[in-house]
């Protein structure tokens, strides 16, 4: 489950320290993420999935590229780990994938990531 704090927030683990930020939702298991939810109840949410809003977001950044541009073997790899990380469900991948996308097409990473 995706979890999002409204405010930074150190999370302690038996297994390790986590820090919690707005705008960038952590992944835990169900059970670890209910207890949180209750714990943390107002300081952390359960953090929306929309798959349909992101590939919006990235049909309109990369709208127009044409096969001549240098960005596009970059921008098509991580467009495809978009798509594998979309079918497995996997909304973390995707938002990572995602930012490289941007990246990219702002010719801030013009070197494909494996």
């Amino acid at each position: 489950m995706l979890i999002e704090a409204s405010t930074p927030l150190t999370i302690r683990r038996t297994s390790g320290d986590i820090r919690l930020l707005p705008g960038q939702p952590m992944d835990f298991p169900e059970d670890e993420a209910l207890k949180l939810l209750a714990k943390a109840h107002g300081r952390v949410r359960q953090a929306l999935t929309d798959w349909l809003a992101a590939w919006r977001e990235l049909a309109a950044l990369t709208s127009g590229m044409t096969e001549d541009d240098p960005r596009l073997p970059v921008v098509m790899a991580e467009i495809a780990k978009c798509d594998e990380a979309y079918l497995s469900g996997n909304w973390g991948a995707f938002r990572q994938a995602a930012v490289r996308v941007r990246s990219a097409v702002e010719g801030r990473n013009l070197r494909a990531v494996s």
